[in-house]
C-alpha cells in the first residue's frame, strides 16, 4: 500500500504545469481528489500516464483504440441519476472526475482526448443515431465517428467509437445502428448552445 501511495505522489510531482494543451495539470489532479476523492485522482493520473504520455508518438489507430478502451471502462449512468436533469453535456473533467456518465459524455471525452493527442477535429464527427438493443427497443444514442477518408464514399470509410459495442468497427458492420439521424462537427462547425457551454466548462476545468 505504501508503495502505491508513493508512486501516486511521485507521478503527481512529476506532472509538468502544462500538458498537451493543458488537458491535465497538477492543480486539476488536486482539485479532483478534493472534490471526488482518491479514485478521481487515480483516473486523472491514468489519463495522463496511460493516454497522454504513452500514446503521444503512437499511430492514429493505436490512439483511437486505446482512448476508446480507456473511456469505456467508466460506468454508464443517465443524466437524471448523475445531474438530476434529463440532458447535460458534461465536460471531460466532470465525466472523469465523477467516474460516470451517458453516451454524450463518452463521445465528448474521447473527442477531446484524441484532439489533444493530435488527431484532427476534421476527421471526427458527433453522430446522433438510433440503436436497436438486444431486446429490440430503439434507443436514441450518440457515437463518435472517425473518417478514414476526407470524403467518405461508403459506411466502410467511417469507424464508430462507442460505449455500447466497445470494439471500433466500420459503420458498415454496425447492424445494430439502424438509422443515422445526424452527423455534427465539433470545433470545425457551427456551435450549438450545449456545445458552447461544454467548451466553457472545459476551459474552466469544471469538475
Amino acid at each position: 500500500m505504501k508503495k502505491i501511495i508513493y508512486i501516486s505522489i511521485l507521478i503527481t510531482f512529476l506532472l509538468p504545469s502544462h500538458l498537451l494543451g493543458a488537458l491535465v495539470t497538477k492543480t486539476l489532479v488536486k482539485d479532483a481528489q478534493a472534490k471526488h476523492g482518491d479514485f478521481a485522482k487515480k483516473r486523472f493520473l491514468s489519463l495522463y500516464k496511460d493516454l497522454l504520455v504513452k500514446l503521444k508518438n503512437k499511430s492514429e489507430m493505436e490512439k483511437l483504440t486505446a482512448v476508446n478502451e480507456w473511456y469505456n471502462y467508466i460506468q454508464y449512468r443517465s443524466d437524471i441519476k448523475v445531474y438530476g436533469i434529463t440532458d447535460h453535456w458534461a465536460a471531460l473533467y466532470e465525466f472523469v472526475g465523477r467516474g460516470m456518465g451517458d453516451c454524450e459524455d463518452y463521445t465528448i471525452a474521447k473527442y477531446c482526448t484524441l484532439k489533444a493527442l493530435g488527431v484532427s477535429p476534421k476527421k471526427m464527427k458527433f453522430g446522433y443515431v438510433v440503436y436497436k438493443s438486444r431486446s429490440g427497443k430503439n434507443i436514441s444514442h450518440m457515437i463518435l465517428a472517425y473518417l478514414t477518408k476526407a470524403k467518405p464514399k461508403s459506411k466502410k470509410d467511417i469507424l464508430i467509437l462507442d460505449n455500447i459495442n466497445k470494439k471500433i468497427l466500420p459503420a458498415s458492420k454496425r447492424k445494430d445502428i439502424i438509422k443515422l439521424v445526424k452527423l455534427m462537427n465539433g470545433d470545425t462547425g457551427a456551435a450549438s448552445k450545449k456545445w458552447k457551454q461544454m467548451q466553457l466548462d472545459m476551459k474552466r476545468k469544471k469538475l
